[in-house]
C-alpha cells in the first residue's frame, strides 16, 4: 500500500495535515485570546482585592478608635 501510493492519496494526505495545521493554530490563537482576558480579569480582581482590604483595614481601624482600644485588642476578642 505505501509502495503503490497515488496522487490521490498524497494529495488527501497533504489537505488532512494542511488542515489540521489549520486548526491548531486556529485553537492557538483562541486559547491566547482567552489568557488574555483571564490575566486582565486576574490583575482587575488583584487591584479590588487590594482596594478591599484598604477599607477592611480602614473599618477596623474605626472600631477601634471608637472603642477607644488597639485594632490587635478587637481582633484578639473574637478569637
Amino acid at each position: 500500500m505505501i509502495g503503490s501510493s497515488d496522487i490521490t492519496q498524497v494529495g488527501m494526505l497533504v489537505a488532512a495535515v494542511a488542515t489540521l495545521g489549520t486548526v491548531i493554530g486556529v485553537l492557538w490563537k483562541q486559547m491566547i485570546v482567552h489568557f488574555g482576558r483571564v490575566d486582565t480579569k486576574l490583575e482587575e480582581t488583584q487591584e479590588l482585592l487590594a482596594d478591599c482590604q484598604d477599607d477592611r483595614l480602614q473599618i477596623w481601624k474605626t472600631l477601634a478608635k471608637q472603642a477607644g482600644c488597639q485594632v490587635e485588642d478587637i481582633r484578639g476578642k473574637g478569637k
